[in-house]
């Protein structure tokens, strides 16, 4: 499961010393470009869906450090059915994207934690199976649920399977984990580093689908849930339909919402 600790155990002084360095120099880096960039005013939700019925439901769930998306077994498609066979049956399943080193790592010493964090480094998907919904899985800790479009969830997927690097035959590459556990990793495609982190990863994720999200300086989890946050207040202004009556009415962008 990801880490949102690191293990001290067995270090030496000097490398206890290195990672709590390591750790102080990141927050600081992550704070100062936090004050920089400030809010993008034009950030704007995309395929909004004309009716309930063309509604699905995504989760953003948050470990410590790391963020990730729960898509529901339906909803997987030919896109990313393929999990499936890696892993146990599950009604739920999440995806993360990290550093491949750091990600598997049963233990994060202070030279993993460095390298992830101040080199260019190969990274890997992690999927896990859930058999329950992920409030239920999770403990109702740091899960939102987020609606999206019908046409959302297709971008959605498609930058999701595209986060997985295929072979020839269109198989993806296993590597830690095996058919018959909750969880699996594999080759990913792009590189970790400060600046692209696995929660950049996750913006990049939600904003294919339409959700208005920051995929430059979002590198904290608490940017991701943040913006999640607001993005879900901000649908429920613009839906296009109301739940009760299943009636519609127009909001000032005209039905059917932005392009």
């Amino acid at each position: 499961m990801e880490k949102t600790h690191f293990a001290h155990t067995g270090m030496s002084p000097w490398e206890r010393l290195l990672l709590r360095e390591g750790r102080a120099l990141l927050v600081v880096f992550l704070v100062l470009v936090s004050c920089l960039t400030g809010c993008a005013s034009d950030r704007k939700w995309k395929y909004m869906p004309v009716s309930k019925v063309e509604e699905r439901s995504v989760y953003v769930v948050t470990h410590g450090w790391h963020t990730g998306i729960v898509l529901s077994k339906e909803d997987l498609g030919p896109e990313l059915g393929f999990v499936q066979h890696y892993v146990n049956p599950g009604q739920f399943y999440e995806f993360g994207w990290g550093e491949a080193e750091f990600y598997q790592a049963e233990k994060v010493t202070a030279s993993i934690f460095l390298k992830a964090v101040f080199w260019r480094n190969p990274s890997v998907m992690h999927v896990v199976s859930l058999p329950t919904p992920p409030a239920a899985f999770y403990n109702g800790r740091g899960v939102i649920q987020l609606n999206l479009s019908e046409t959302g969830l297709q971008h959605l997927k498609k930058e999701l399977r595209a986060s997985f690097t295929f072979d020839r035959n269109n198989s993806p590459y296993p590597l830690k984990g095996r058919p018959t556990g909750e969880n699996r990793f594999f080759k990913a495609e792009d590189y970790y580093l400060i600046t692209n982190t696995c929660n950049r990863w996750t913006a990049k994720m939600l904003k294919s689908g339409g959700v208005p999200m920051d995929t430059v300086f979002t590198l904290r989890a608490a940017s991701v849930i943040r913006q999640v946050n607001a993005a879900q207040k901000e649908y429920l202004k613009l839906r296009t339909f109301t739940e009760e009556t299943g009636g519609s009415r127009v909001m000032a962008d005209g039905p059917g919402g932005l392009p």
